[in-house]
C-alpha cells in the first residue's frame, strides 16, 4: 500500500470503524487520517469525550474490542490514535470542518454528510503533516451510521 497518500481502502475502513464505534456507543466527534511529517505511515485519529472522561487506555481498549469484532476492516490497531476533545489536533480538525454558514433557524440540516476534506502538506493543530483526510462531521440528530449510510 502506498504510504504517501491515504488510499480508498483506508478511508472506507475508517468510515466503517466509525460506524461500528457509533453502534457500540462510542461518541466520536471528529475522525481523520493524518500522516505526521516525522512518521512513515498514516494514522487514524479518533477524537472522543470518552478519552477525556476515562483516559486513553480505556479508549484504546474500547476501540480495539470493536476492531477485533470487525476483522474485515483491515485496520492495524497500531494505526489508531485516540485523542481528547481539547487536543490541538481535534480543535484544528473541527475548525477545518466547521460549516462556513452561520447558524440560523432557517438553515436546512442535510442528513447526508458532505464528502470528507483532504489537506495537503501543512500543519494541523501545530503538528507538521504531509497530508490528512478528515471525515465529515456527524449531523445533529443523525447518528454517524444513519448519515454515512444515506451517503452510499
Amino acid at each position: 500500500m502506498d504510504q504517501d497518500t491515504v488510499v480508498s481502502e483506508q478511508t472506507e475502513g475508517g468510515k466503517r470503524l466509525i460506524e461500528a464505534l457509533d453502534v457500540n456507543g462510542l461518541d466520536v466527534r471528529v475522525a481523520f487520517w493524518a500522516k505526521p511529517t516525522e512518521e512513515e505511515k498514516w494514522f487514524l485519529y479518533l477524537a472522543s469525550p470518552f478519552v477525556d472522561d476515562k483516559g486513553p487506555t480505556e479508549a484504546y481498549r474500547f476501540v480495539h474490542r470493536v476492531l477485533r469484532e470487525r476483522p474485515d476492516l483491515w485496520i492495524d490497531p497500531f494505526e489508531i490514535r485516540v485523542i481528547g476533545l481539547n487536543d490541538s489536533l481535534t480543535e484544528a480538525a473541527l475548525k477545518v470542518m466547521k460549516p462556513r454558514v452561520p447558524d440560523s433557524p432557517f438553515a436546512v440540516k442535510n442528513p447526508m454528510p458532505y464528502p470528507g476534506t483532504r489537506l495537503g502538506g501543512a500543519t494541523l493543530g501545530g503538528v507538521s503533516i504531509d497530508g490528512a483526510y478528515i471525515y465529515p462531521l456527524p449531523q445533529p440528530g443523525v447518528s454517524a451510521q444513519d448519515g454515512m449510510e444515506s451517503a452510499r
